[in-house]
């Protein structure tokens, strides 16, 4: 019988996920973040489908973070350019009225990728309003058909009301926001050693870092 007690055993080392193609290519990495972004704008399972936008509001002169997780609904690799829905009586639409710089969080757990991004948003109008409006669900088009703002105080919860037809079935009070991406960090975690690297966007550079 072993004298090394059971907790001094060597253990083996899980499996984790196969090691990403890219693991040592800048552009591979990056080509690999847009794959990504592309499938989470189509796939409602994706890991990239919820990511969370940080837009900065300002209390007593202070500027402040403000982030929530919202519904990736596009993405253009082309433009290099995001796209979600909101409610027009949210107040991230004044927040971007006063300041249209962001930043966007996107995390896949189980591939251990995380992705920052710098991006400018604007809330679209027109044409573009519209074929964003024609492309939502009639699930999702319930949102909007809330007749009290999102954060109105509520005695309780059931208060919540909802009428299509005063609402026009919630398109009054729906829009849709792009976001422009200026610049993406690439952070991999991997077993055999992080890789962590900046796409600028705006000067078209890429750049290792120090993860």
């Amino acid at each position: 019988m072993s004298d090394v007690s059971f907790d001094q055993k060597p253990q083996k080392a899980k499996a984790g996920p196969p090691l990403l193609a890219c693991y040592d290519s800048l552009e591979g990495s990056y080509a690999h973040a847009w794959d990504m972004l592309v499938r989470g704008a189509k796939q409602a399972r994706a890991p990239f489908h919820t990511p969370s936008v940080a837009t900065i509001v300002m209390q007593d002169g202070i500027a402040q973070p403000d982030i929530r997780t919202v519904v990736l609904r596009g993405c253009d690799r082309e433009a290099q350019s995001l796209r979600f829905n909101t409610d027009t009586r949210s107040h991230k639409i004044q927040q971007i009225a006063d300041n249209p710089q962001a930043a966007m969080h996107f995390y896949d757990a189980q591939a251990k990728l995380q992705l920052r991004l710098s991006v400018t948003l604007s809330v679209l109008d027109g044409a573009a309003r519209e074929a964003a409006w024609a492309a939502t669900r009639p699930m999702s088009r319930e949102c909007y058909q809330v007749v009290q703002s999102p954060g109105a105080p509520l005695a309780a919860p059931s208060d919540v009301a909802f009428n299509a037809a005063a609402t026009h079935d919630g398109e009054d009070y729906f829009t849709s926001v792009s976001a422009q991406v200026r610049s993406i960090e690439w952070l991999y975690l991997a077993a055999k050693g992080h890789r962590r690297a900046l796409f600028d966007l705006q000067t078209d550079t890429h750049q290792w870092l120090v993860p």
